[in-house]
């Protein structure tokens, strides 16, 4: 099998799927893809430098499996169509696609987290991102470039210890760690764009990680996972 990691970043998914899969071919592209020459790498594995909004570096009909996850950020809302059009045309008859997504705004959100999740809405607009492209983009598009079989998942995962199942309290603490550490790694972001003082954003990362707990918030994650039709 080929199998492609379309906007690899770091390389993990592609590393660890050569790694379980030594018989097959492994690509992985991305516009800063991983060295070529990192030590360990499966022989299987390859890394290209390579744009997905623009023609992919592979054969028509070649690839066997795609997968894809957390690009929503990255593709703009017009260029979903070329980005599944190029899927469509690498992939062999019968071959399938992969995609993850999380939503852009959090589920169940108190004021604080609201008023950042509608700041954040209108940086997509300024930068031609739909915010809301799990929902109005995505299935659309797979429709219409000729997939089929189209099978949508999602997994709601919480944000804070609130759930009272334990697994899902664990999983909570976890995302919860995941949005903290984003929130400080985006403060000069908010800080420049915002136009909020440093004092004032840290007051607001503490309030947005109590709301999580009090309104019971959550990260909803989608799945779809498609096929090109055989004939």
């Amino acid at each position: 099998m080929t199998i492609v990691d379309a906007g690899t970043g770091n390389g993990i998914w592609a590393l660890e799927i050569a790694s379980e899969y030594m018989n097959s071919k492994v690509v992985g592209f991305d516009l800063r893809p991983p060295s070529e020459h990192q030590q360990g790498k499966p022989k299987n594995l390859h890394f290209y430098e390579a744009d997905i909004t623009k023609m992919w570096p592979l054969d028509s009909n070649s690839v066997d499996f795609v997968f894809q996850r957390n690009m929503g950020q990255n593709i703009q809302k017009d260029q979903w169509r070329h980005v599944f059009h190029e899927m469509f045309r690498v992939l062999k008859p019968g071959g399938t696609i992969e995609l993850l997504e999380a939503d852009l705004w959090h589920h169940n959100p108190g004021p604080v987290q609201k008023a950042f999740d509608e700041f954040y809405q209108s940086q997509c607009t300024e930068n031609n991102l739909d915010f809301t492209f799990t929902e109005t983009i995505i299935q659309k598009e797979l429709e219409s470039n000729g997939f089929e079989e189209i099978d949508h998942r999602t997994l709601d995962i919480p944000i804070g210890e609130w759930p009272q199942e334990s697994e899902l309290k664990q999983f909570g603490f976890i995302n919860k760690e995941i949005q903290k550490a984003s929130l400080r790694n985006r403060k000069g972001f908010y800080v420049s764009k915002w136009g909020i003082t440093p004092e004032d954003y840290e007051i607001a990362v503490k309030e947005v990680l109590l709301e999580f707990d009090d309104y019971h918030g959550f990260s909803r994650f989608n799945c779809w996972i498609v096929k090109k039709p055989s004939n």
